[in-house]
């Protein structure tokens, strides 16, 4: 059986060992106002006596008291104190709490400020006698007045209980540094095969999974053959009339976050869909082709671009949600605007829930609950209208433990995986510049010209784009828009290698680290394959222009980062040279004869020909091959290793972000002219006409 995070596994006994109670003395509970958010009545809320904080144990402690909570006898004891203990997981990152190895997640410094005041509570539950004398009803009546202020002190059955404010859990060591330090260690990433345990060792009958991928290197974020890895329902087909397959296996939707990247408006976004849908049925292969493909969404949890609908669809259909995908992709971000907290139509569920939970704290004493060791799968956590989210951090793999939060009174879960590997790339990074990989806002873009002979360097050599120009002709050039969060520079093509290399001395800022330019190769040739004539030459278009009758012709691509961005590259080609180097030679004539024919012949059609695929396409010469290879412009590309670079159908979001823009000062009308010296011309040209008009 496998582990999601298999560091976790003797942390396990740790996290068991300390959920043993002690005793089974009951305790009394604070009883929670129906108003608040926070429910506080999760475990005993007393005050433990000060003392050394080492000292201060885990499990909780119940003392001997002497009450009676029956109202005839009302006498109680000195105050009773009772010691929380800490939470069995981290609601940071999930991990399971240990006391083993302080530089992994799950640690717990019992010294840090925030664990103490968790462990020792927030104030001391006040229980006064109530003495049954002549003025008792009187003064219960005054008390009851004054529970309306700011004591938070209610009578109840002859004795006042203090109202006390609930404390968040906190958070391990580990998401304690990467919150105020921005410092942690990366945990060991789970296998698809993991994914696929856990989500099959779900307590709940029905599941639906929300794949989760970034905008900005889509599709290198999405998990290859997922129906097939993790057991997933067959999806609908194109075909309407076919009748749909029932299962009880996971669903799946696609999940396409950080769409803020790609436009400022919520309308310039959606007109991106259709794209994006096409560069989605094409990553998922052959079996894309005849998918519907209804269930894409294209959201921003930082602006709230269609998250509501699916946070209604997560409250109506219960049950088991997960959020799979690879390391920072946003999951941990959209689960805080997915998860159906206690507002709007579901407060009156938290109400319920409320209710339910502060009987059952005051009648029955508080339960441990014990989880198997071998299970893939935490405990979830307690049930709260406001709980707390997951933590945010640039950080691969903030996320070390499924993190499970329940909803709507025992209606369903809400589960954060952990992420997938995604991309090594940080590794060939300086450890200052890591966090600064990741494009966490809208980036300012500006164009870059490449001509013949220069290449594009990002980062100070991370990347290297060299286009595959004539040299002969200087007039042809190749525009770049780099959507990174690295500094782009235009150098000459000699420059740019010994800076890659780390050969020569060069005033480019650069974020390599030390012996990464020995490990530098190429990653291939790409060429500039999607038609963006009409955007470009919109001017013209708008005028009456035929786009087939103009002289030239503009192609474009994207050229995906993982885990960092794309850069739009876009070149202008004439269309009469184009067609001169697509027409063949008179010395290498067209044999027509070794292309087959679509339809096989009758002595191909047998059994024992194993290598005949009926109706197979005609397979292409070289001489075919080379020519339509060479049509478009192409770029050759240098990273670490030759790694971490992908390419999709060109979005053309740079013309989308600058249509309708002023590109030029409009001239305003012609100026007034001025009036200095006027009237003294005027009186010169009246003397003067005086003079000799007497």
């Amino acid at each position: 059986m496998r582990l999601v995070a298999g560091v976790f596994r003797p942390w396990l006994l740790t996290a068991a060992r300390h959920a043993r109670p002690n005793t089974r003395t009951p305790v009394l509970r604070t009883r929670v106002p129906s108003d608040n958010r926070a429910l506080s009545a999760q475990v005993p809320v007393t005050v433990a006596p000060r003392g050394d904080p080492s000292e201060i144990p885990t499990e909780e402690t119940r003392t001997e008291s002497s009450y009676s909570a029956t109202p005839d006898s009302p006498t109680f004891s000195s105050a009773t104190f009772s010691r929380k203990r800490l939470p069995v997981s981290c609601p940071g990152c999930g991990a399971l709490t240990q006391d083993v190895d302080p530089g992994q997640a799950g640690y717990y410094t019992r010294s840090r400020k925030a664990v103490k005041t968790y462990l020792r509570g927030s104030a001391e539950i006040a229980q006064q006698p109530v003495p049954e004398d002549d003025g008792a009803a009187d003064r219960r009546t005054e008390r009851a007045g004054s529970s309306n202020g700011d004591t938070g002190v209610q009578q109840d059955n002859g004795y006042e209980v203090t109202e006390i404010p609930s404390i968040p859990p906190p958070v391990c060591d580990r998401c304690h540094h990467l919150i105020h330090e921005s410092r942690g260690i990366p945990i060991a990433h789970p296998s698809v095969e993991d994914i696929a345990d856990s989500i099959a060792e779900s307590p709940h009958p029905r599941n639906h999974v929300y794949h989760v991928m970034d905008a900005a290197d889509f599709p290198m974020s999405l998990i290859p053959s997922i129906y097939k890895n993790l057991s997933l329902a067959k999806p609908r087909s194109q075909n309407r009339r076919s009748q749909h397959a029932f299962s009880s296996k996971p669903s799946l939707s696609f999940i396409i976050t950080r769409s803020d990247l790609l436009g400022s408006s919520r309308d310039s976004v959606d007109r991106l869909m259709p794209k994006f849908s096409s560069i989605l049925r094409t990553a998922l292969g052959r079996s894309g082709q005849k998918l519907r493909l209804g269930n894409v969404h294209l959201v921003s949890s930082k602006r709230g671009w269609w998250t509501k609908d699916i946070k209604q669809s997560i409250w109506e259909r219960g049950g088991g949600n997960w959020l799979i995908g690879k390391f920072n992709v946003g999951k941990s971000n959209l689960f805080e605007v997915l998860f159906p907290k206690a507002s709007d139509e579901r407060a009156p569920v938290y109400e319920e829930l409320e209710r339910q939970q502060t009987m059952d704290g005051i009648d029955t004493p508080a339960e441990n609950s014990f989880f198997s060791e071998k299970s893939l799968l935490p405990p979830p956590q307690p049930e709260v209208p406001f709980p707390s989210m997951p933590l945010v951090s640039s950080l691969p793999g903030t996320t070390a433990s499924p993190i499970r939060l329940p909803f709507g009174n025992k209606k369903g879960e809400l589960i954060d995986m952990p992420g997938l590997e995604r991309s090594g790339l940080d590794r060939y990074v300086r450890p200052e510049d890591k966090l600064g990989l990741v494009m966490t806002h809208r980036p300012t873009v500006s164009q870059h010209n490449i001509k013949p002979g220069q290449s594009l360097v990002l980062g100070g050599g991370l990347v290297r784009i060299t286009p595959k120009l004539d040299e002969s002709d200087r007039s042809t050039i190749m525009m770049a828009y780099p959507f990174v969060p690295l500094k782009a520079h235009v150098t000459s093509t000699e420059k740019a290698l010994g800076t890659q290399s780390q050969d020569r001395e060069s005033g480019i800022e650069s974020i390599l680290a030390d012996g990464t330019g020995l490990e530098i190769a190429s990653a291939g040739k790409f060429s500039l394959n999607t038609d963006v004539t009409k955007s470009r030459a919109g001017s013209v278009i708008r005028a009456g222009v035929d786009p087939a009758k103009l002289p030239f012709q503009v192609y474009a691509t994207d050229i995906l980062i993982e885990g960092v961005g794309w850069v739009e590259l876009v070149c202008q080609v004439r269309k009469g040279r184009r067609m001169l180097q697509a027409a063949p030679t008179e010395e290498t004539p067209v044999a027509e004869d070794l292309a087959e024919p679509a339809v096989p012949r009758s002595d191909e059609v047998s059994i024992d020909n194993a290598g005949f695929v009926p109706f197979a396409s005609p397979i292409p010469n070289a001489t075919t091959e080379s020519t339509e290879f060479s049509n478009f412009p192409q770029v050759e590309i240098f990273t670490p290793q030759g790694k971490y670079i992908g390419q999709r159908q060109c979005l053309d979001i740079w013309q989308a972000w600058n249509t309708g823009k002023q590109t030029t000062q409009t001239r305003g009308g012609r100026p007034r002219k001025p009036m200095s010296g006027v009237k003294k011309r005027d009186k010169m040209l009246h003397r003067a006409n005086v003079s000799t008009n007497p």
